[in-house]
């Protein structure tokens, strides 16, 4: 009668588990560095609405604006260089920009919040005849919005009066500009927040 073959182990030399580990680790520490637990919503327009040959501005489309403009965050495995983790197109398609949990690049000391990003050029200063594109937002970018920051706010507990325009936590600009009214949009979220669950 024979013995059961023992199962092998692959031993891996002392440098070879070394040069492992180190390689998770540069891994692991820049992603867990640049991970967040979100704080609030930040809300913005993109201030144009096409490229400079005409075709309409999406998630990918803005993500090479951004890395031309040298944003960039490594996290676990890839580097994202748009600022924002969601954009809405004029028909309230919600497309998805950098995860959820890894820090902004879209509004300065508020980058602990999810930058959300709207088409379209709302400022009635910059924007007066809509020559640069959509020159307030559409009623399903807006329905899009409400649904999303509702669904934020539940993930990560977040109250009502944490839900900013980017000119509301930087004065210097005028982002998402004057024709997109957040008070409609901010009074749904503070009933929502009331009505018990």
């Amino acid at each position: 009668m024979t013995a059961p073959a023992r199962p092998t182990r692959l031993k891996l030399p002392a440098v070879a588990l070394a040069l492992l580990l180190a390689c998770l680790a540069g891994l692991a520490l820049p992603s867990y560095m640049n991970t967040m637990t979100p704080a609030g919503i930040v809300i913005h327009h993109t201030a144009v609405t096409t490229l400079g040959d005409g075709s309409p501005l999406d998630i990918e489309a803005l993500d090479r604006i951004h890395e031309r403009r040298g944003y960039g965050a490594f996290y676990w495995g890839r580097t994202y260089h748009i600022g924002y983790h969601y954009l809405i197109l004029p028909d309230g398609t919600v497309q998805r920009g950098r995860p959820e949990r890894l820090r902004g690049a879209h509004a300065q000391g508020f980058n602990d919040s999810v930058g959300v990003c709207l088409v379209g050029n709302f400022s009635s200063a910059l924007n007066p005849n809509g020559e640069r594109g959509l020159a307030e937002p559409t009623g399903a970018q807006m329905r899009a919005l409400a649904r999303l920051c509702r669904d934020i706010q539940g993930r990560y507990r977040i109250p009502p009066e944490r839900v900013r325009l980017h000119k509301d936590v930087n004065p210097s600009t005028e982002c998402p500009g004057d024709r997109l009214s957040a008070d409609g949009l901010l009074s749904e979220l503070a009933a929502a927040a009331r009505r018990p669950e």
